[in-house]
């Protein structure tokens, strides 16, 4: 017979419940008397008593002289006695297996089958007991057998519809002592069938818990597996043949498939090469926060022409993984940043594609692995691998996506509240750093468009409720929570005219300004006869870089303003000066301008200019100047210094002498072009005498080589100049006519047709060349 293995503690417990069915049994074992069967119980009954009697009479004349003789000892025993007795108290032991009698295996059989009806649970642990205790007892499970035999017939002619519990147990222990093997496999068909002859009502559930319960068994045992599938074919014809209720068809339903699940083929595994598995091992098995910087160095060291790809793919499946290990591939992405450039940013395009695929999609089985992604979009963030613009974008792509089309109701319905919960989960993710500047002026604008969001929701979920309080208490405690609609498009009005109001104050305190230092903004337009700009006789190492990145940190504090209301000025000095002699120019006498003075006309048009384009574009040219300006400070770094201080007589003269000429890079002096084609160039040259720095004025010949090299090298700078000036404009015509079509924009042409400048907006955002 098979036994399944049963535990010494299971068998504790088991005989425990039983000693609690037993308690008649007790008062017999602490007599010392085995309830032995009836007729012995007679017979030996006096001879017993007598031999009880006499022994008792020798014990109490011995305990008497012990006493007389050692009365101390004789309490220590009784001391010992009575702690023995709370022990055995305290712990009591089941000894039903050493009164094995005919009564109390009547008693164990009586108690296993009054188990409670509502205590299915129990069940499994009583048929493996039986099973135990039927190696040494054999008529407990035949007893115990036929006691359910006759209970479920009784049941079942009754034909009560009340006892549902009752049937259920009756029928559900039978199955379970089918599976010992204790209950034949021919009661338990005879049950199913006796079920299946009346199939209605109760019978319907005793014979689907039936199967539940040990219809796979026979379905699967060889010598059973015939005569099941037999009545599972009966069963499924009276399931299609009646008219059942949709909780019964269920029930069969379950019943039949998992007795005879559906055929269906293998599941295939796939078969990845080894690489791809290190891959997989390093990310979803050993990344923790101790084995990051280990693992870090091990992607490092993969050929990233063969797995570049499906590293990737692998970053991708963040919602796959664990949520908490998030953060930890958001480092990784960083820290590969350093060595592979293009991973980083192939990384953060597909985070964003996957972001709006699932605002287009919005399928409930994609849940979590939006949430996934919102989650790995802020810690790039927190990171430093996205902008705080990308942020603000996808924050109001997601409250405004499919508002304005006729697949409004399907891609955000009115019930839907789970855009709600990404907002939340990115804010929660990196909105604690929008605390100051203008990122902290975005956060507040968003949020009051995000509150109207919310009130049109209407009553949201109390989980969804108790986020919402907990993230404006923890970015922005003292904002106030609007409750109505009105309340919030009021405060939206009052927002737009504070903005307004402060960027067209802010533009006529730059006008005013610049109208306050004209002689700088002339004397910065002076320009000679090869077009390098002068100031006080002197060339200006890098003037225009500077001038350029100085005015581009100036404008780039207010940019990226989500509604286009604090775009600023691009180098506002240089572009009004220059319109400002040029219109000089044309009330002086109407002459054309050479080509070598690019002049640029500043035309805002703030609604129309978009701000994240021009704050890509921005960016972008302040790379480009920066550059720039590092090359000429790697050149001067080169060239022997000077610790003579320039003395001010230099600077001191005449018009004429500033007209004439400065001193270059070199020191070398320009042309004189009023000589009128002199074949001779005077510089000056700075002398020390003693403690006193003089300067001496010499005349070098033309055809000099300094003078040659001194030329060649202004030419090469300003062509430099103007090309990075061609270059810019260009690019600025381009998006214009991408952006606004052509002719929107006044496009201001120079007199020779060589270069054309177009007019610029406001340069309030950055662009990719």
């Amino acid at each position: 017979m098979f036994l399944y293995p049963l535990k010494r503690t299971l068998f504790v417990y088991l005989f425990i419940l039983v000693s609690i069915y037993l308690k008649e049994v007790a008062p017999e074992s602490d007599q010392g008397q085995p309830s032995l069967d009836n007729a012995e119980s007679s017979a030996d009954s006096g001879t017993l008593q007598e031999g009880k009697s006499i022994e008792k009479g020798k014990d109490k004349e011995e305990k008497d002289k012990e006493k007389a003789k050692d009365p101390e000892k004789e309490k220590g025993k009784e001391k010992d006695a009575e702690r023995k007795e709370r022990l055995k108290r305290r712990n009591p032991k089941v000894e039903f297996c050493y009164l094995n009698s005919k009564s109390n295996r009547k008693k164990l059989v009586k108690a296993l089958f009054n188990v409670p009806r509502t205590s299915l649970e129990l069940l499994p642990y009583y048929s493996r007991m039986v099973a135990t205790l039927s190696t040494c007892m054999k008529d407990v499970s035949s007893i115990l057998v036929q006691m359910l035999d006759e209970e479920f017939n009784f049941l079942l002619n009754k034909k009560d519809q009340m006892n549902i519990e009752t049937k259920i147990r009756n029928i559900r222990f039978i199955a379970e002592l089918c599976k010992f093997r204790i209950a034949p496999a021919g009661l338990v068909f005879t049950c199913l069938k006796a079920c299946l002859d009346d199939f209605t009502h109760h019978n319907i559930d005793v014979a689907c818990n039936l199967l539940e319960t040990c219809g796979r068994f026979l379905y699967r045992s060889p010598e059973t597996t015939v005569r099941m599938a037999n009545m599972l074919e009966i069963l499924m014809r009276l399931k299609n043949v009646k008219n059942l209720d949709p909780r019964h068809s269920t029930l069969v339903e379950n019943a039949y498939y998992l007795c005879k699940p559906p055929e269906r083929s293998a599941r295939v595994s796939k078969v990845r090469p080894p690489l791809y598995q290190y891959i997989r091992k390093l990310l979803f098995s050993d990344l923790d926060k101790s084995s990051i910087e280990h693992v870090l160095r091990q992607l490092r060291k993969l050929p990233w022409s063969e797995c570049d790809a499906y590293l990737l793919k692998c970053f991708m499946k963040v919602h796959k993984g664990k949520y908490g290990q998030i953060n930890l591939i958001a480092s990784l992405t960083a820290g590969l940043s350093r060595y592979h450039d293009e991973f980083a940013v192939a990384v953060v395009d597909e985070v964003l594609e996957e972001i709006r695929l699932g605002l287009e999609i919005n399928d409930y089985g994609m849940q979590q692995r939006r949430i996934a992604h919102m989650r790995f979009l802020g810690e790039l963030y927190n990171y430093e691998l996205v902008d705080s613009s990308v942020i603000f974008e996808t924050l109001y792509l997601i409250l405004v996506f499919g508002h304005d089309t006729p697949e409004r109701d399907v891609l955000d319905p009115p019930e839907d509240c789970f855009r709600i919960r990404m907002v939340i989960i990115l804010l929660e993710t990196c909105g604690h750093y929008f605390d100051r500047g203008s990122s902290k002026r975005k956060l507040d604008r968003f949020l009051i468009h995000f509150q109207r969001y919310v009130l049109i929701k209407g009553a949201l979920p109390l989980d969804i409720e108790f986020d919402l309080q907990d993230l404006f208490a923890e970015l922005r405690p003292s904002m106030t929570r609007y409750s109505s609609i009105d309340e919030v498009n009021a405060a939206l009005v009052e927002l737009e005219e504070n903005e307004r109001t402060g960027s067209t104050d802010k533009v006529n305190s730059e006008k005013h300004f610049d109208a306050e230092k004209p002689s700088s903004r002339n004397a910065s337009n002076a320009v000679s006869a090869n077009g390098q700009n002068f100031v006080n006789g002197n060339e200006e190492n890098g003037g225009i870089h500077e001038d350029v990145s100085d005015s581009d940190t100036d404008s780039g504090s207010g940019t990226l303003e989500q509604e286009g209301h604090d775009d600023e000025e691009l180098d506002a000095e240089n572009h009004d000066d220059g319109s400002e002699t040029q219109d000089d120019d044309e009330d002086d006498g109407g002459e054309p301008v050479s080509d070598e003075d690019d002049e640029v006309h500043v035309r805002q048009k703030v609604a129309e200019v978009d701000p994240v384009e021009a704050a890509n574009f921005e960016q972008e040219l302040r790379a480009v100047m920066q550059e720039s300006m590092e090359q000429r400070r790697q050149e001067l770094r080169g060239r022997p210094t000077l610790n003579m201080v320039i003395p001010m007589s230099v600077f001191e003269g005449s018009t004429k002498d500033h007209v004439r000429g400065v001193g270059g890079e070199s020191g070398d002096e320009a042309l004189d072009d009023e000589t009128g084609g002199s074949k001779e160039v005077q510089v000056k040259v700075l002398v020390k005498r003693g403690n006193k720095q003089q300067t001496k004025q010499m005349y070098i010949p033309r055809d000099c080589t300094l003078v040659q090299s001194t030329k060649q090298k202004e030419a090469a700078e300003f062509e430099e100049k103007q090309d990075i000036k061609r270059i810019v404009l260009e690019y600025n015509d381009r998006e214009e006519e991408e952006n606004y079509g052509l002719g929107t924009q006044t496009l201001n042409w120079m007199p020779s047709g060589s270069n054309r400048v177009g007019s610029r907006g406001s340069m309030g955002g950055r662009k990719q060349w």
